[in-house]
């Protein structure tokens, strides 16, 4: 799978070194770049409680170090980057909520320091599975996390569980994680 990326990126840049002022558009999906078991989350039991039990900022993948467009540094500039999450949220017993927070840094900067590049609110139903997604338009400091080539991320949850009835028993799995990048040549911009 790193063979085809790789491929891309030269021939990324290659289109981008001959293309005047055009623009480059390259979706990256940053899930791929994640060990899929780190990308499957299971909750509960959360019990009833009058108020309902709220768990905090749990982290969920804590301070991944991801790498992007290797080898194009020399040719392209990145304009602009937007943001794409999804999740399948299934609910088995109980009721309550969700509150996924995607944090997003430089190599240099502890991501949870940072303002929350994607914030994904979940409602769970028992015996519903629904797929919830959120888009982020284009955010010039994540602009600038992709213009590094390489960023850190952590992924955190924090379930509300029910005030009554049965526990809260719930999974969610990343299913999409992807980054829409605006580059041009470099010195044309």
């Amino acid at each position: 799978m790193r063979w085809h990326r790789s491929l891309l990126v030269v021939a990324a840049a290659a289109l981008i070194a001959g293309c005047g002022n055009r623009h480059l558009v390259l979706q990256v999906d940053v899930l791929s770049y994640l060990d899929p078991s780190l990308t499957d989350f299971s909750f509960g039991p959360v019990p009833p409680v009058p108020g309902g039990l709220y768990t905090g900022e749990q982290k969920l993948l804590e301070d991944v170090e991801v790498n992007l467009l290797e080898g194009t540094g020399s040719v392209a500039e990145v304009q602009s980057v937007s943001i794409a999450m999804s999740v399948i949220a299934s609910d088995s017993t109980g009721a309550g909520t969700d509150t996924l927070r995607l944090y997003l840094s430089d190599p240099s900067v502890d991501p949870l320091t940072t303002t929350p590049a994607v914030i994904l609110p979940i409602t769970f139903v028992p015996g519903v599975t629904d797929t919830v997604a959120v888009d982020l338009g284009s955010d010039s400091r994540v602009a600038e996390l992709f213009t590094d080539k390489r960023m850190r991320l952590t992924l955190t949850a924090a379930v509300h569980g029910p005030e009554s009835g049965d526990p809260l028993n719930a999974r969610v799995r990343l299913t999409g994680l992807d980054a829409v990048v605006v580059a041009g040549r470099k010195g044309d911009l």
